[in-house]
């Protein structure tokens, strides 16, 4: 780890995350215990940022609800010691120590790893907090601190230790989860880090905060360019010596070094000059922040006075022999999705250069999964207790986002509790598509569920083209059931365009998992005798869209030359419900130059959350399931001539390009759909609306989808 980039220490303290208030401007009426459900009546803005929290709420605003929501806000405990008392404990043998952890909750583990100096305690709001959103926190005391065992050998603190006991620890607790999400600050960060680098296998994401990841420099040892760049007085360099340092504090008292270490907020090196200490006066006393109290440097007092600092202290006191022992890793990336978050106010984000080499393409060189880095203003080192809101919003928002399923990283957006709907969208669209539905649903009692299909958004694009077929997604969807769902034996569907076609798929493949499916605009359809791409070719020319896709890059070369935000503006403001041509090198056939004006229902707001994620992924992804039209006719052959049997509702609009043709509407209206799919309940045709039927109608399709769910 990198000299100067090396930590402070970190006490956490954490309220939760918001929730939004009645006037956040979407809801007219919800819920409420004295009056039924209620559909909503508008939607306007943006809603992203509310489906990143499945716990925030749209409130009412009747009385009986306001005196409800006093007692119901899950992080901000009425009786905050009863919920610390829901925090169970218990100690593990691991690598040879006996290890202390604090958990709760059930679902995904989070691996929460502390700092100096601080123990599991410092998580404990983030226990609470996680654990209430679905998650299994694990705070364990690390090595040396707290109800850990502290080997004597100075030695045996080095990463290599640490991260063996983790590794223990998850073999002991998390047998069943090959990947863990971790969250690390300080000290905690540092062997997050290196936990990342040695065992990238056991590591589904990373949210670490204040120290950075920086290379091994195989010139120099830390111990050696610290003394060199802030002297013998800098902290690292006083701890070294065995004895001297803890001989200080003792003459200090633990509970005032505690406090000094605590409430430190000078964003320059930490300097202990021998005998002097942290500079102020004995006597004089020490201010807390509002958000650290008495009864929490009590609590850390009463287990330092026991256990000591010299546990903690033998981490600074291993970094040469660190050094030493991790040159194999001289180099090597950490290759697991990452999110960083640092006060600019850290002695950590103020050493220097490290500004320029986590701002200037340094830290993504070596964390080259980087996604995000967040610099939080007038914030200090103790980061995720100053800001706790913010910090556990960065956790949830983060981690939220990516399961694994199928062997590719899905991102999903969530809201809600009560049984899975699962929403699957089409081209060129996201889970965003569903964001209407998704507020909706929430609100009427439903855990609504809308992934980033395979190729699109921030899931992961397969390079591999014959990689999009029926069977890898739905292969993916059961991975997403099994990881989320797995306490439901079936849920309900709906999809839309490719998402409608996938969801027949699941519904084909696997009737057993689906409750129910609303489908919209695609219409199910038997295995043909001819193979898709000649049947196409034969009814609309080489100019028809479907055609035009099939060679990779011809047709994201001219979409480029248009631009993402205008090719995503053709697609859709869309409403010819004939045949979409696209002729070689004419695009959709209108002037670059010429304004598309944006119906009432599609926002700018609207297009540049699509191009913002379409200019990062490109559209390969999403084309490639047309690509593997003719190979999934190949190998659907097993199902020629089968029927879906799940109670189905489907929806078109009658200028929808998917419903125009005589033939498609004699197949739908005259039995032949009703044959193929014999528990269809009910064919909705919405006049006057074209092919994104939930985003221009959300009202009409949100009380389909209700209407049709809440008979089950």
């Amino acid at each position: 780890m990198s000299e100067g980039l090396l930590p402070l220490c970190s006490p956490i303290m954490v309220p939760g995350v918001r929730w939004l208030k009645a006037s956040d401007r979407v809801w007219q009426l919800v819920r409420c215990r004295q009056k039924p459900f209620l559909f909503p009546l508008s939607l306007s803005g943006s809603y992203s940022h509310v489906i990143s929290n499945q716990r925030d709420r749209f409130l009412c605003t009747t009385k009986c609800c306001k005196e409800k929501r006093q007692t119901n806000n899950p992080f901000s405990p009425l009786h905050p010691q009863r919920a610390m008392e829901s925090i169970q404990h218990k100690t593990v043998n691991v690598n040879g120590i006996n290890m202390h952890i604090a958990e709760k909750g059930q679902g995904p583990i989070i691996l929460f790893l502390h700092g100096f100096p601080e123990l599991w305690y410092a998580w404990r709001h983030q226990i609470l907090a996680l654990s209430s959103l679905g998650y299994r926190a694990v705070a364990p005391d690390l090595r040396g601190y707290g109800d850990t065992d502290a080997p004597d050998s100075p030695t045996s603190y080095t990463s290599l230790h640490v991260v063996g006991d983790l590794i223990g620890l998850l073999d002991a607790i998390a047998a069943d989860q090959e990947k863990v999400f971790v969250v690390g600050h300080d000290w905690g960060a540092i062997m997050a880090w290196y936990l990342c680098l040695l065992r990238p296998d056991r590591v589904k994401a990373l949210v670490n905060l204040s120290v950075v990841f920086t290379p091994r420099n195989p010139k120099r040892k830390p111990v050696e360019t610290l003394r060199a760049v802030y002297g013998d007085d800098y902290y690292i360099c006083r701890i070294q010596e065995p004895g001297e340092i803890e001989a200080e504090f003792a003459q200090i008292g633990t509970a005032r070094v505690l406090k000094n270490f605590l409430t430190y907020r000078n964003p320059g090196p930490l300097y202990l000059p021998k005998g002097k200490g942290f500079g102020d006066s004995p006597d004089s006393p020490i201010v807390l922040p509002s958000w650290l109290t008495e009864e929490d440097v009590n609590y850390y007092a009463s287990k330092y006075e026991k256990k000591g600092f010299t546990g903690g202290l033998n981490y600074y006191r291993d970094l040469d022999l660190n050094w030493e022992l991790t040159a194999p890793w001289t180099g090597a990336q950490v290759k697991v999705p990452v999110k960083f978050i640092v006060g600019d106010l850290d002695l950590t984000y103020n050493a220097p250069g490290t500004k320029e080499y986590m701002h200037n393409g340094g830290l993504k060189k070596y964390v080259p999964m980087l996604e995000e880095v967040v610099v939080m203003e007038g914030v200090a080192h103790f980061i995720n207790e100053e800001k706790p809101d913010e910090i556990n919003k960065h956790i949830y928002d983060f981690i939220q986002k990516i399961i694994t399923v199928n062997g590719i990283n899905m991102h999903v957006a969530e809201k809600g509790q009560g049984p899975t709907i699962l929403f699957l969208h089409g081209f060129p669209e996201l889970w965003y598509s569903w964001r209407h539905q998704i507020l909706a649903l929430s609100s009427l009692g439903y855990r609504a569920v809308a992934p980033d299909l395979r190729g699109f958004g921030d899931t992961d694009a397969p390079a591999d083209p014959t990689s999009y077929t029926s069977f890898h997604l739905v292969g993916d969807l059961i991975g997403l059931l099994d990881a989320i769902a797995a306490d439901e034996e079936k849920v309900f569907v709906v999809g839309h365009d490719w998402g409608a076609i996938v969801a027949w798929h699941l519904c084909l493949y696997r009737p057993d998992r689906v409750k129910a499916l609303v489908n919209l605009s695609v219409a199910f359809t038997t295995r043909r005798k001819m193979n898709p791409l000649q049947t196409m070719r034969a009814a609309y020319g080489d100019d028809f869209y479907i055609c035009r896709f099939q060679e990779p890059g011809e047709i994201e070369a001219e979409f480029a030359q248009i631009g993402t935000a205008r090719i995503l503006r053709n697609f859709l403001t869309c409403r010819n419900p004939g045949p979409l041509l696209l002729p070689k090198g004419k695009g959709f056939g209108d002037s670059p130059d010429t304004p598309i004006i944006l119906p009432s229902w599609l926002t700018e707001e609207d297009v540049n959350y699509y191009t913002s994620k379409f200019e990062k992924k490109g559209f390969t992804g999403g084309l490639n399931y047309y690509r593997d039209m003719d190979l999934n006719w190949e190998l659907t052959a097993p199902w020629a001539g089968a029927q879906v049997k799940v109670p189905v509702k489907f929806i078109v609009g009658d200028q929808d390009l998917t419903y125009s043709s005589p033939a498609t509407k004699e197949y739908i209206h005259k039995g032949r759909f009703k044959k193929t799919v014999p528990l269809l309940e009910e064919v909705v045709v919405m006049e006057g609306v074209a092919h994104f039927i939930n985003q221009e109608k959300p009202d009409e399709i949100n009380k389909h989808i209700y209407d049709f769910f809440q008979q089950f």
